[in-house]
């Protein structure tokens, strides 16, 4: 199956090309701090961030959202990767109980952030996408709770180490991506 190339406005481009620069970056300091590069993370990033907005520029995913929908996506998925970064940086700084209650704070905004930028783009779907987005989410909800429930069981038989709270999350993730492949599949 062929994908048509659509060529974005100038206006377009620019604006996703700018978006794509400063979620590259954002991506950029995760990962350049992790590898001890800060400066060649934030360098990497912003290049794969001008590559992905020239990508989504001349082909727009399947999933019909607006253009000022997936740049949304976008920032507010790097913001929340950010933020999370940022707190579990500030753990290792010997902050006070206030202080780390208050770091907190900063990755549970920016997920809200996050989900609230979702509800916006499920909403701006029509029904047929609506649906698939749905059955989407509740594959990914059931096959969470079997992932992290399993782990969880063997964890309790002593089998596997204690379960991670802040990997659930991207389980959730992989399986709303897995389930939103099968529903769209199985809509073609």
């Amino acid at each position: 199956m062929k994908e048509n190339i659509q060529n974005a406005s100038g206006i377009e481009m620019r604006k996703n090309l700018v978006t794509g620069a400063i979620a590259g970056c954002m991506l950029g300091v995760v990962f350049g701090y992790g590898f001890g590069s800060l400066w060649l993370g934030i360098l990497v990033g912003i290049l794969f961030g001008l590559a992905l907005a020239f990508r989504l520029s001349r082909f727009p995913p399947k999933m019909r959202y607006p253009m000022y929908i997936i740049r949304r996506m976008l920032l507010a998925g790097s913001l929340a990767l950010l933020a999370v970064f940022v707190f579990t940086f500030l753990l290792d700084r010997g902050l006070g109980q206030t202080q780390l209650i208050l770091a907190s704070l900063l990755p549970i905004a920016a997920w809200t952030l996050l989900v609230v930028t979702l509800g916006m783009a499920i909403a701006s779907l029509d029904e047929m996408q609506r649906r698939i987005q749905t059955e989407a989410i509740a594959i990914g909800f059931a096959g969470t709770a079997i992932v992290c429930g399993g782990y969880g069981l063997l964890s309790l038989a002593g089998l596997l180490p204690e379960l991670n709270w802040g990997l659930v999350i991207f389980v959730m993730v992989f399986m709303w991506f897995i389930g939103k492949l099968w529903t769209m599949w199985r809509y073609r």
